[in-house]
């Protein structure tokens, strides 16, 4: 289980100088003077990679429970980290198979341990709650340089292994936890130090976040993606900010901003907020709060749709947990990417650091009812913008299809309000031919398009041509519109798994 707490309260505490570091860009509608929220290149991009996954895969991996989550005192000892095969390679070989285009890794969860060697080093106190006295300078031994497997940098191995396969790599580190340190929403608790645990000040604290971030901003290439689960504090975002400007400018940070408009980066992206895989149909690439967004905010910040592969929301491996079956898998895809959401699917090695067989094949099985049904459209003989906003995909002869995507571009900001897909459909008689005096029929319609927007009809129909027509608030440039039928696939693929 992830850690998501109240933005909202972390939000009420960021300071008037952090608001004025980062400023929104948009352009005013030429048609009713709205605001149109501008992208980054690197927003763009992140967008088209559509899918990516999030590796669990630290000393939490031992525990019975999903982790530290809600158990302060928690401080698993550091000898449970003990992999006997562990191999990144293969981790990378699930990646592809899904087609997901990046993968970040927990490089650091709520128990605290740190998945490559950190050579950080700190004040200690004595007692708890931050209080007593200096006691000596101690370095950050809750590490898996401390562990059965030290010599291995498990950070530096993933990325040479995302590297080797083509995948990009980023980084998931929570700032507001760490039960070795006793903090929790960015604090150190006033508390008695439990089993395991280090006392230190709240300054000191910072400073090891901001040192740690560092090292993984500094040593391990250029990231796509860098996740700050449940965001940060105040104290912590100015830091934070001067430190991804000067290191990693160009990653995408997952709870980049606040609901109040102040960010750490142009390049954030938002929680859809929900872990179940599930985008609202009408999902818009701008605004800030943890839902569908908002189509007239000045912020460009679309959305991630983060779930997991096994059930009850299980984010590190859990001993015979189940996995969703694969039709909830192809329903999870059609309304995350389909709804204008990035997927990022949660991927959780063994305790022997590999994937087991089981999950390699869910991983495959969704990958491959991707490629197969979105891979390669069904044909047209024309496909084309038309005047007015709108879009014409004609055929060379009576066609089936039971579903639409669309794709906006987005490149001057997200556009397209309102959409309606008509048909002219050939009847079960192979009556009325499609030809221009056939009657269209509205097949699909919706509001939000944005990055890609996936309509799946109620049934196969078969149609000689499709149009596209929007409302806007300037005149939208389209992507692409494609046809396809996916259907029989879907039932062999559900019965195959069976």
């Amino acid at each position: 289980m992830l850690l998501l707490v109240s933005l909202a309260a972390l939000a009420a505490a960021v300071s008037v100088r952090d608001a004025a570091a980062y400023k929104p860009k948009f352009r005013i509608s030429p048609m009713d003077g709205s605001k149109i929220a501008l992208p980054t290149r690197e927003q763009l991009a992140w967008q088209d990679k559509e899918i990516g996954v999030l590796i669990h895969y630290e000393i939490a991996t031992y525990l019975d429970i999903d982790g530290c989550n809600n158990v302060p005192d928690l401080v698993p000892a550091v000898s449970l980290f003990d992999p006997t095969l562990l191999n990144t390679d293969q981790w990378m070989d699930s990646i592809v198979a899904l087609g997901a285009k990046y993968a970040t890794l927990v490089a650091k969860h709520n128990c605290g341990f740190a998945t490559w060697p950190s050579k950080v080093r700190f004040p200690t106190r004595g007692g708890g709650g931050g209080g007593g006295h200096h006691d000596r300078a101690a370095g950050y031994n809750y590490t898996i340089a401390d562990s059965p497997v030290h010599g291995t940098d498990l950070v530096g191995r993933f990325v040479k292994s995302a590297k080797r396969y083509g995948v990009g790599h980023g980084f998931y580190y929570s700032v507001v936890v760490n039960n070795f340190l006793n903090v929790q929403n960015s604090a150190v608790r006033n508390t008695e130090l439990a089993p395991g645990q280090v006392g230190i000040t709240n300054e000191t604290y910072n400073q090891i976040v901001f040192d740690q971030l560092t090292e993984l901003w500094t040593k391990y290439g250029t990231l796509t993606e860098i996740w700050f689960d449940g965001g940060y504090s105040s104290a912590q975002m100015g830091k934070i900010e001067d430190l991804l400007q000067k290191h990693q400018s160009q990653a995408v940070i997952f709870n980049g901003c606040q609901e109040n408009g102040t960010c750490v980066s142009a390049n954030s992206v938002r929680w859809i907020g929900t872990e179940m895989g599930q985008a609202p149909e009408e999902n818009w690439s701008t605004g800030l709060t943890n839902d569908g967004g908002d189509s007239g905010s000045p912020f460009f910040c679309p959305a991630e749709c983060d779930t997991t592969l096994q059930t009850q929301d299980r984010w590190f491996w859990g001993v015979n947990q189940p996995l969703r079956p694969i039709k909830e898998m192809i329903d999870v895809y059609h309304k995350t990417v389909g709804r204008n959401c990035v997927l990022e699917l949660d991927l959780a090695p063994d305790r022997s650091g590999l994937i087991p067989a089981n999950q390699a094949a869910r991983y495959k099985q969704l990958g491959d009812f991707i490629a197969s049904c979105y891979g390669k459209p069904v044909a047209a003989k024309r496909s084309r913008p038309v005047d007015g906003g709108a879009y014409s995909v004609e055929f060379a002869r009576p066609t089936a299809i039971d579903r639409v995507s669309l794709m906006e571009d987005q490149t001057d900001g997200q556009v397209i309000r309102s959409y309606q897909v008509h048909a002219r459909i050939v009847d079960a008689d192979g009556e009325g031919g499609g030809g221009e005096n056939q009657p269209w029929t509205l097949v699909s319609n919706g509001t939000s398009v944005g990055h890609k927007k996936i309509d799946i009809f109620a049934k196969p129909v078969t149609v000689t041509e499709l149009r596209v027509s929007s409302t806007f608030v300037d005149t939208p440039k389209w992507r692409a519109v494609t046809a396809h039928l996916c259907d029989e696939l879907t039932a062999k693929m559900v019965a195959a798994a069976e």
